[in-house]
């Protein structure tokens, strides 16, 4: 029996010990902790508010939520020191021209409380000149006539402007875009329109006539009539966002569709049970229907 061959004997693997079937055990649930605690943190970063710098040297702080689209919920800010100093003055101006008691501090809050008391006991026409007045208190004598030498209404002139607004402008309504359009008198593709994310002050005063009444007009009116530079401003009640034309005519005031735009449910001044029909602070609305 000796001459008959063994098959060769597969060698064992060793056994392992109980301290390393301890360990690989251990070592599981630390992996998927590991997996939770990242997938976690990526979930975080995704839904954390963006934070945007803007405004002068981009010191101003504004947080946008993940939903900030919504038209109720809110973007919040941090004013920058010269924010609030350009904000005191702009303030100062209001308060000097409707004769109203300087405010308790220098805030946002103060500055809207200040603007609903320029509306109070005017009507649409007397609300913008109060803000036109006070627009054209910032230009020294002479000032017209040299914007109208310096900035004809052409290319350059309409992209330096829209540049400048969503600089100075950015306290008083939030990070803004400078975008191209052809929507201009000059039918050209230029960087002449300046896109407001949110309109801090439409987010904060919820009034749909001191959008159309203390900006849009006052703004339009001292623009093309004044600095001879056409500019067009078209809000979005709905979002709350804006956009800026230079170099756009606008339409006829008693002809702009903004005056079909109704109360804010949430504006203070809301005329009650008036869905579906205009403000009742604009002025009549004479076009096309």
């Amino acid at each position: 029996m000796s001459g008959i061959a063994r098959a060769p004997t597969r060698a064992r693997a060793p056994a392992r010990s109980s301290s390393s079937r301890d360990g690989a055990r251990r070592r599981a649930p630390t992996r998927a902790r590991r997996d939770r605690a990242r997938a976690s943190r990526v979930v975080a970063r995704a839904s954390a508010p963006a934070t945007e710098s803007y405004s002068f040297f981009n010191l101003a702080r504004a947080e946008f939520p993940e939903n900030w689209r919504e038209p109720a919920v809110k973007v919040r800010y941090e004013d920058s020191a010269l924010d609030l100093a350009l904000m005191a003055w702009f303030t100062a101006k209001i308060g000097a021209a409707i004769d109203a008691p300087k405010p308790k501090e220098i805030s946002y809050d103060e500055f809207i409380a200040l603007c609903f008391l320029q509306m109070k006991g005017r009507d649409a026409v007397g609300m913008g000149d109060v803000t036109a007045g006070v627009i054209r208190s910032l230009v020294p004598p002479g000032g017209n006539a040299a914007f109208r030498a310096l900035f004809p209404p052409n290319r350059f002139s309409c992209e330096l402007n829209a540049t400048i607004t969503k600089i100075v402008f950015a306290w008083m309504v939030g990070p803004m875009e400078v975008e191209t359009t052809t929507e201009n008198d000059l039918g050209i593709e230029m960087a002449s329109k300046v896109h407001i994310k949110k309109c801090r002050w439409l987010q904060e005063s919820g009034c749909t006539a001191m959008c159309v009444n203390m900006c849009k007009c006052a703004t339009q009116e001292v623009f093309t009539d004044d600095f001879g530079l056409p500019l067009t401003i078209k809000p979005n009640f709905e979002n709350k966002s804006c956009d800026f034309y230079f170099g756009l005519t606008p339409p006829p005031i008693e002809k702009d569709e903004a005056l079909l735009f109704g109360c804010n449910a949430l504006c203070a001044t809301a005329a009650p049970d008036s869905e579906g029909t205009p403000c009742h602070k604009l002025r009549p609305y004479e076009g096309e229907l």
